[in-house]
């Protein structure tokens, strides 16, 4: 990260008090989570950092990469919740997350989400490694509502854990709801809304639509070489 960037960009406000409200004194001063354009609106639960590698800036939160979407930075809310980063995390701007009193929420290493990213976890919500969330993203443990059947029995609890394998690409403006589970190297296509256990589902395959299916298989997104490097009109 460049120096101008640390200078004019950062929230040094909170990201001063982020860091030494959240993490052990010896992780917080090397300051390695940083925000952007931050709203702060509730901050008790945990913050932890697992990884062997303590960095300035390996976890960034808010920062204005999309052109295309305000630069809104990141609203965080924390009722009481776990939050645990396990290496490099980078979630772009007009992106929040809020955190249950009994939230738990893992970052695997390697994570990323563009822009607009919209996470709520009051149950239980992991990403494996190598993630990468694009435009538009919903993920919801709960729905924080429960239908009745006309006798008056609760039909469902209402949330369920999410669980993302590693190396998953959630295209833009997927909706990932309580109960998805996904296997590794899995993308899934622009627009789907997943609710289910799907992990028993091959590696390397691609699912999209509403209802869910296997679109392609024996596919995946190097995320080593992943870019479009010519248009040709």
């Amino acid at each position: 990260m460049n120096k101008l960037k640390l200078i004019v960009k950062v929230s040094w406000i909170a990201t001063l008090y982020f860091n030494f409200h959240y993490l052990p004194f010896k992780q917080a001063i090397k300051l390695p989570i940083l925000l952007f354009k931050a709203k702060l609106l509730k901050c008790l639960g945990e913050v932890i950092i697992e990884s062997d590698v303590l960095k300035t800036g390996m976890i960034q939160l808010g920062d204005y990469g999309v052109s295309l979407y305000p630069n809104k930075g990141i609203v965080w809310e924390n009722h009481g919740g776990k939050v645990i980063f396990r290496g490099r995390c980078d979630i772009g701007n007009s992106s929040a997350i809020s955190i249950g009193p009994k939230g738990y929420c893992v970052f695997g290493s390697n994570f990323k989400a563009t822009t607009s990213l919209k996470l709520t976890s009051y149950c239980h919500v992991e990403f494996g490694e190598k993630v990468l969330i694009a435009w538009d993203v919903i993920v919801m443990d709960s729905s924080f509502h429960r239908l009745k059947d006309r006798n008056g029995n609760f039909k469902s609890k209402g949330y369920a854990p999410i669980i993302i394998g590693n190396s998953n690409w959630i295209t833009a403006r997927c909706m990932i709801l309580s109960g998805t589970k996904t296997p590794d190297y899995c993308t899934i296509g622009a627009a789907s809304v997943l609710s289910k256990d799907y992990s028993d589902f091959p590696t390397h395959i691609l699912l999209a639509g509403n209802p869910i299916e296997i679109k392609a298989k024996d596919v995946w997104m190097d995320f080593d070489d992943h870019h479009i490097v010519d248009y040709v009109r």
